[in-house]
């Protein structure tokens, strides 16, 4: 009896230092630089490697992700926010992060989306409301550079709000400052 007892304590003792040995033996993630830039590879490998430790380092935190535009669509949160768009990496079918614009955040007062969410359309209201010079505002397949409010990690998805989007001059210039160039 006292030798099947023991023979489960120790048991139990090696599953308890092995499990310790695990956790510690995790490498922490890179911290987040200064000005909060990630790749889109980056914060998925965070989120993928260690969820725990990608929900502390992002956490309410304004953050910069650079990546490939998978989709845009009309955005259907409740707070009637006007777009949002996927990041997602190449290969994949599922976004990786899902960032939503709001109306403050456009620079227009009307937007909409291609029937087959492949892009974002601005027109841009003169001083008598009549609407204008039609540009495309963020289009599938496109690397961008978007700014958002790290929000939550839902089935998945990385998810920012109060997103916009930089202008070509400072993606440019936000990439040359963390040595990458525009893939």
């Amino acid at each position: 009896m006292f030798s099947v007892e023991m023979k489960t304590i120790t048991l139990s003792f090696v599953l308890l230092c092995a499990s310790l040995v695990a956790a510690f033996s995790q490498s922490p993630l890179a911290p987040l630089p200064p000005d909060g830039f990630v790749t889109l590879a980056q914060i998925v490998n965070d989120f993928a490697n260690s969820e725990t430790q990608a929900l502390q380092k992002y956490n309410g935190m304004r953050i910069c992700v650079y990546g490939r535009v998978g989709q845009v669509t009309q955005s259907d949160d409740e707070e009637g926010d006007p777009l949002t768009a996927y990041m997602q990496l190449p290969n994949r079918t599922t976004p990786d992060v899902k960032a939503v614009f709001s109306a403050d955040f456009i620079p227009s007062s009307v937007v909409t989306v291609a029937n087959d969410d492949t892009k974002a359309t601005v027109y841009h209201a003169d001083w008598n409301g009549n609407l204008s010079n039609a540009t495309s505002f963020i289009v599938e397949g496109e690397n961008v550079a978007v700014r958002g409010t790290f929000d939550n990690f839902v089935a998945g998805d990385i998810i920012l709000k109060n997103s916009f989007k930089l202008s070509p001059e400072a993606l440019q210039k936000k990439l040359a400052e963390h040595g990458l160039t525009d893939q």
